[in-house]
This record gives structure tokens, sequence and C-alpha cells, in this order.
């Protein structure tokens, strides 16, 4: 469906003109928009008589495929900083993992809605104003970060532009806060490693204490790389970065933002869905930590193959449950629907 409305038939006639009879008027909309009207369905022929509408004075693809092709030059040193995080650091690897998935659904969910229309409409090229604003801003005035959000802005006009506005706002906004989340998460990485190491070794250590293991922390290392290590029993271990859980709580809230966006949650359940990600991402990396500190007694020759089996246990029940929290299942199209929405 488009944004624009369809012409009033009575628009082609002058400010004096009388209005037309009501089968002038049928043969004038005809000639128009060159559709015929479909006996069997109104409310298809309405929606038709909107798209043609609206590639007629919207539709300029060679100019929103020129604009699409200049933000992706302008933002690919950013997308290629980003690709090497990821590739350097398997927590936010997850994150760019998710958004693919969250695409490859969207795009299987509403393939008959999605079509590359090369709209350049006001919307598109306001956002894309905003993005190249700040990449200016970010050089003349040295504030590289705002090359970020100029990111975001970008990735949202352009699919403006490509798909519609429409299909924009009911599809494929929750793209676009899926990367902007995943941009911010690429900036906290460093911040939280240690603070999040901490965290989760203080609190394995008071857990394994109430359950009467004996347990005690300590840091080793050098100043600028400190290293955690806790003591279950007998047994010592280091919590290493990739022990932080800053994976599953990042990869817990971005998926709570996919699923709930693209189910079409209210923004506040977003929000609450969001937090309750980073809360279940915290407990069931701390509940990995324990089990692993549990077990690795009764696996003394196969410690690695439990580490793995346990981790990949806990990130896929701590992703199940936050999926199923946030998803909402669709209620069935209409027929009626399925065509206003393809128009």
């Amino acid at each position: 469906m488009s944004s624009s409305a369809t012409p009033s038939p009575s628009s082609t006639s002058g400010p004096g003109s009388l209005p037309a009879s009501p089968a002038g008027r049928d043969r004038g909309a005809a000639g128009a928009t060159g559709l015929t009207a479909d006996a069997g369905g109104a409310a298809s022929s309405s929606s038709s008589v909107r798209a043609a509408t609206s590639v007629a004075v919207a539709g300029q693809p060679r100019l929103a495929w020129v604009l699409v092709v200049c933000t992706a030059i302008v933002f690919w040193p950013v997308t290629r900083w980003v690709a090497t995080e990821a590739a350097a650091r398997q927590q936010i690897m997850q994150g760019i993992i998710l958004l693919g998935a969250a695409a490859a659904l969207v795009g299987w969910l509403h393939r008959r809605e999605l079509r590359v229309r090369g709209q350049v409409g006001n919307s598109a090229l306001l956002l894309l104003a905003l993005a190249f604003g700040c990449v200016a801003v970010a050089r003349w005035w040295g504030r590289p970060l705002l090359v970020l959000p100029g990111m975001a802005l970008g990735l949202a006009g352009s699919l403006r532009m490509l798909f519609g506005d429409m299909p924009y706002r009911l599809f494929l906004r929750p793209l676009v806060v899926g990367v902007s989340a995943l941009l911010v998460i690429v900036l906290l990485f460093p911040v939280l490693d240690w603070p999040l190491r901490q965290l989760a070794g203080v609190n394995a250590a008071r857990i394994l204490d109430a359950i009467g293991v004996t347990s005690g922390l300590s840091v080793f290392g050098q100043p600028d790389a400190p290293q955690l290590m806790l003591r279950a029993g007998s047994q010592s271990f280091v919590v290493a970065t990739e022990c932080n859980g800053f994976g599953l709580i990042t990869s817990s809230a971005l998926l709570a933002l996919l699923a709930g966006g693209i189910s079409r949650q209210p923004a506040v359940k977003l929000l609450v869905f969001a937090v309750a990600g980073v809360a279940s991402g915290f407990f069931f990396n701390l509940l990995r930590i324990l089990v692993i500190c549990l077990l690795a007694p009764k696996f003394p020759g196969h410690y690695h193959a439990m580490h793995e089996i346990v981790g990949t246990i806990m990130l896929w029940a701590g992703l199940g449950l936050v999926g199923w929290m946030s998803w909402r299942k669709q209620p069935a199209k209409t027929a009626g629907t399925k065509a206003t929405e393809a128009g």
C-alpha cells in the first residue's frame, strides 16, 4: 500500500468546471490509471489504483538506486569495521547471525508484500540527508562516533527508497533497530568486559559457598590485562573474556528487540522484553559457570567437551526463552488484507 492518495476523478476538471457524470468519472479514472475494474473484488482494484498512482508520482528507480549505492559507498568503511570486530569476537558474531536470521525471516514471511519499488519520497530523502549530515559533522568537527547513528539512518533511508514507506514501517523497521543495537553492542564490548567478568565471578562464588562448595576469587596478570581466577573446591577456573556473558546478554536483548519488533509488539513491551533479555542472559551465563564448576571433577579427561556442551545448551536455552517470551503469533490474514498490503 502506498502512502500517496488516489487522485479524485474530478481533479482533472478546471476550477469552474461542472462535476462529471458517474459514467464519465469512471471512464476518466480507467483511462488515467490504465486499469480495469475487477468484478470480483473492489478492494483489490482500489489498491491497484493506489499502487499505480504511487509509481507514477514517486517511482524514480534510477535515482533511488544511485542514492542507495552512494550511501553504501559512504558507509562502507564503517560496515567493514563492524565486520572486522565481529570476526574477532564470537560474542559480537552471534548478533550478526541473529540479524541475518531475522532478515531472512522477514523476507520469507512477507515475500509477497516486499517488492523493490525505487521510490524517492520525502521521508527517505530526509533520512539520507541526516545520515550524510552525521558523516559531515563527524569529519569536520572530529566526532567519529556520529558515523554510527548516521549508518543506521542511512540504512533506514535506503530501505524506504527500495521498498517504500509502508513496507518499511510494517516489516523492515525492526531490522534497522537491530542494526542500531548491534552498533551499540560493538562499542560496549571493551567497556563491559572486565565488569561483567567480575560480576559473574563474585556471584558464582557466593552461590557456590551457599551450596557448600568452598570457593574464592583472586586477580592475577598485568594491570592493563587482569585475569580473574575462580576457585571451586580443589579446582580453579579462569573467568576469561568468553565467560563474561556479554555475548549471551547482548544476544538475548537483541533477539527480544527483533522478535518483538517483527511480530509487531508495542514499543513499551519491546523495552520490557529487552530488559528481560539482559536479565535472562546474565542468569544463564551464571548458571553455565556453576554447572561447569560442579561437573568438572566428574569429567577430568573431557573438560573441554563438557565445557562446550554446557555452553551450547545454556546459549540455546536462554535464547529460546527470550524468543518464546517476545514473539507474538500473528493472526491469519484475510484475502482483503493481503490484497491491500500487496498494493
